[in-house]
């Protein structure tokens, strides 16, 4: 796999989280919860968590199948980027549902 391509399979990682994390940027500017804006980050960066597990499930299932050892830090890459997006995920609904 080229260096590239990884990037690119890193991608919905780093939109899941830069949406979410706009999400509370907004939250806190307006100061309230029930935004529309706040709602349609929520929305993009679900849809991006779910852009970004499939990515990630492929990269595991790939590494896995292949054996292939110098992939593994792009594996733990993307569990990291997924679980770091899950938090941000989990706590938007938080605070939104709140």
């Amino acid at each position: 796999m080229k260096y590239s391509k990884q990037l690119w399979f890193l991608l919905p990682h780093a939109i899941s989280a830069a949406c979410f994390a706009t999400a509370f940027g907004w939250i806190f500017a307006v100061g309230t919860n029930r935004s529309d804006p706040d709602l349609y980050l929520g929305i993009v960066g679900f849809v991006a968590l779910a852009a970004a597990l499939i990515a990630t499930i492929a990269g595991t299932v790939s590494v896995i199948r292949r054996g292939i050892r110098r992939f593994w830090p792009w594996l733990l890459a993307h569990l990291a980027g997924l679980a770091l997006a899950l938090v941000l995920a989990g706590s938007w609904i938080g605070s939104h549902l709140a």
